[in-house]
Parts: C-alpha cells; sequence; structure tokens
C-alpha cells in the first residue's frame, strides 16, 4: 500500500512539473510577440498585447486625451490631441521594448518606466498656434491688463500708483507653456505662468529717486523781473506744470508758452499804441512800427524749463528780443527822434537834451510819412534814392545821409532839391514818404543819431 502511494504522488508530481513546464513554454513563446503584464509606456498599460495593438491603443489614447487649461481651480477650455494635431513617434521604441524584453519573465513595470521617460509626442504647430490665437481672443477681454507701477499726479502733488498684475493671457508664453506640457505629458496645464508680470514694482528705486526730485520741483518758486516789474511763479503754479511720463520728469510745455504769452501780453511794447508827451503838441497817440520788445516765448520756455526742474528758487529776466528793453519801464527812454508832421518839425533828443531843432518836409497829401513808433536800422553816406513819380516816371536822387526807419523806404536824408521847411509846403513839394531835412542840419543829425534810436512820427 505505501509502495503504490508512492508511485502515485511520483506520478503526480512529474505531471506537475510536466505542467508547469509547458506553461512556462508557452508563456515564453507567448512574451516573445507579447508585451509582459505590467508595461506601460507614458503611462498606458500595453501589458499583454501584441506591438501592433499596443500602437493602436496609444494612437488611441493619444487622440482622446484631452489638455485642459486651469486657472488655478477654474477650467477655462480643453483641446484633444486629435484637434491639435498630435502625432506619436512610438513604433521604434515599442518594438525596441518588445525585442528587449525577457520573455521568460513575469513582469516588466521597471522596464517599462525606464523605457517610458521619454515623450515621443509631437503637435502640430499650426494647429497649436491656431488654438493660442482663439484662446486669448475669447478669454482676455474683460480680463484686466498687466499695469507698471507709475507716479501720478494728484491734487496735492505726486505719488506712486502700485502696479497692477493683470490677468490677460499672453498669446507667446502660452504656445510656449503647451508645448513644454505636451512634451512632459502633461494634461493640466496651469495658464497663471502665461500672464505678464509688471517689470516696475512699487519698490522701484527709479521711482523713489524721481518721486524725491518731484517733491522737490514742487517746492521751488521763481521771480521774473520785467521793465522793472516783479511776477512770482508759485509752488502751486509750478506743480500745476509738472508732469511725468515715459520715466521722465518733465514741463508742460504748451501751458508753460500760453504763461508766458500772457505775461508778453502784459509787458511788451512791440505792436502798441504808444502815449508820448510830444514837444509842441502834449501827450498824443503813436501807433506801433518797428521799435519794440517782446518776450521770445519759444527761447524763455525752454530757459523756464531748465530753471524750474534744476530744482532751486530762481530769479531771472526772460528772454528779449526787439528793440528798446529798460528795467525803467518805457522803451522810448530818453534818447529818440520827434518827426511831427502836423508842424512840420522834427526834434532830436539825446540822453534827455534837445540837440536838433529844425523844420522838414514829410510825404504830400496822399503819400504821406507813415506814423508809427520807428527805428534806425541802418546808417549810410552817399546814397542814390530810387522810385517812381507822380507821373509814373522813375527818379534817382543823390543823397550825403541816409537813414531808413521803417520797412516800406521811408527814412531821414538831406534833401538839397527842396528850396524851402516847413510850414505848408509839403502839401505841394512834400516827399515820396521820406523825411527830408535840410543838408545842413541833416549832417549834424547823422553824426549825433546811433543805429536803433526809435524814431516817433505822428
Amino acid at each position: 500500500m505505501k509502495k503504490k502511494n508512492k508511485i502515485i504522488l511520483a506520478v503526480a508530481s512529474v505531471g506537475l512539473v510536466l505542467l508547469f513546464g509547458g506553461l512556462y513554454i508557452h508563456h515564453g513563446i507567448f512574451y516573445q510577440t507579447h508585451y509582459l503584464p505590467g508595461t506601460k509606456v507614458e503611462n498606458i498599460d500595453i501589458g499583454k498585447l501584441t506591438y501592433p495593438v499596443a500602437k493602436q491603443k496609444m494612437t488611441d489614447k493619444l487622440m482622446n486625451t484631452k489638455y485642459r487649461l486651469y486657472d488655478d481651480k477654474q477650467e477655462l477650455t480643453a483641446i484633444t490631441g486629435k484637434e491639435l494635431g498630435l502625432t506619436q513617434q512610438t513604433g521604434a521604441s515599442l518594438k525596441k521594448l518588445l525585442n528587449q524584453q525577457s520573455a521568460w519573465g513575469f513582469n516588466a513595470s521597471v522596464q517599462a518606466e525606464t523605457n517610458s521617460n521619454k515623450n515621443t509626442v509631437q503637435v502640430n504647430d499650426e494647429n497649436l498656434k491656431a488654438f493660442v490665437t482663439k484662446t486669448t481672443q475669447t478669454l482676455n477681454p474683460g480680463r484686466t491688463a498687466t499695469k507698471n507701477a507709475t507716479l501720478e499726479k494728484t491734487s496735492t502733488g505726486f505719488a506712486i500708483k502700485p502696479e497692477v498684475q493683470g490677468t490677460k493671457l499672453n498669446a507667446s508664453k502660452l504656445l510656449a507653456t503647451m508645448k513644454t506640457a505636451i512634451d512632459q505629458g502633461q494634461r493640466r496645464i496651469q495658464v497663471k505662468s502665461t500672464y505678464d508680470k509688471p517689470t516696475v514694482t512699487k519698490e522701484s528705486a527709479t521711482l523713489q529717486t524721481a518721486l524725491k526730485k518731484l517733491n522737490k520741483i514742487e517746492q521751488v518758486t521763481g521771480t521774473y523781473t520785467i521793465a522793472g516789474k516783479t511776477e512770482t511763479i508759485s509752488s502751486a503754479q509750478i506743480r500745476s506744470w509738472l508732469t511725468y511720463s515715459a520715466g521722465k520728469i518733465g514741463l508742460d510745455q504748451s501751458a508753460l508758452a500760453s504763461y508766458l504769452s500772457g505775461l508778453n501780453n502784459q509787458y511788451a511794447t512791440f505792436d502798441d499804441t504808444r502815449a508820448f508827451k510830444s514837444t509842441k503838441r502834449g501827450t498824443v497817440s503813436v501807433p506801433a512800427g518797428i521799435y519794440g520788445w517782446s518776450i521770445n516765448v519759444n527761447t524763455e520756455t525752454a530757459n523756464l524749463t531748465e530753471a524750474i526742474l534744476a530744482g532751486k528758487d530762481f530769479t531771472r529776466t526772460p528772454a528779449i528780443q526787439g528793440s528798446g528793453y529798460s528795467n525803467s519801464g518805457t522803451d522810448i527812454g530818453n534818447t529818440y527822434v520827434e518827426v511831427d508832421k502836423t508842424n512840420q518839425h522834427m526834434y532830436v533828443y539825446i540822453n534827455g537834451a534837445l540837440k536838433i531843432s529844425t523844420d522838414i518836409v514829410t510825404g504830400k497829401p496822399g503819400q504821406d510819412t507813415p506814423s508809427g513808433v520807428w527805428s534806425v536800422w541802418a546808417k549810410e553816406r552817399n546814397s542814390t534814392l530810387k522810385g517812381k513819380n507822380d507821373d509814373g516816371t522813375d527818379y534817382a536822387s543823390p543823397v550825403s545821409y541816409w537813414m531808413p526807419i521803417d520797412t516800406t523806404g521811408v527814412g531821414i536824408h538831406d534833401s538839397s532839391w527842396q528850396p524851402k521847411y516847413g510850414g505848408d509846403w509839403y502839401k505841394t513839394h512834400g516827399s515820396h514818404g521820406c523825411i527830408n531835412t535840410p543838408p545842413k542840419v541833416m549832417a549834424q543829425v547823422y553824426a549825433l543819431v546811433s543805429t536803433g534810436t526809435p524814431v516817433l512820427v505822428f
């Protein structure tokens, strides 16, 4: 009985050995064409699958995979691998994995992990760009734009306005972020990294320095001295002109020019009618001529800007153009030539003293000597004056002394052809507009009167 049992046990043992041996042989043969259990490539289980089936499974999985964009926990949109035109170059690696696996092994999880580290997914650039463009165009409206910190003007001065972290998606950053995510096998993509970040913050040293300088300039006061008068520019006025743009401190040039134009209108004498105390007729009104001064607004705008931005209190006289500027408040002064057409008389005053008093002949009616505050702008010896007579014929009159005073060819000169001066002689024998002066007297006038001397004709 014992012997029989031993035989049965031996037979059973041999059977088991043959069974397991057969199974092992079947396992070895089967896994020569199939992947071992636990084989995963890019997190896809291809265990027990043949190469064609495994490849197709990976392709199907890739096409159906959704790449989702999130703003923190909020899902914004999604797109499938098929829509992105994804392709997967897994053929060679799958074959290599099958060839390298041990068909006689029982689990390939470690081997699979090793072989799945490198992503083989490629994206269609045009599809990705189209998705990014559409996504940014759809999501950005209503989102906050990123803003740099800057200096803001308030009712009391300047202050730093903090930066704003916006939420608008930057298309180029989103494109790069999605490419990286797809390459790394990520399916959930956060968009916060695609927001534009402020490049200037409230802690910016540049802003802090500019604010200190602005605060200093805001305390500046200025003083103008104009024709003996004083005008004060208050710190409040300067504060209203201050600007800060594109990182630069400046002044509102239009406002400065307007301010200076106002001063010019108040003080300038050019184009002004003068109330003049004449020698014989009392105070008369003399219209504007070429004589007088004004503020050079363009030049002074630049000068005033420089003075204010220096950050120190200042006193200055504005840039002047023209003639006759004086701190005494009058531009005529006490050296001038007075031409009284009504009395046909001319006076020359030098430093307040009457040096010459002479009868003259001015323009005859219809060719009147123009009234105005003129100026001797040139002096010339031995000239020939040319023009047209009343009948249209040309004339050429040589003179020894010539002193033009306006812009039309009128001047003071000697006139040897005149037999008499003063009275009503001008009405029938007057000039073409010039001031005819006795030759001997004209030599004295020429010697005494310098260029730039005002000539008042009335």
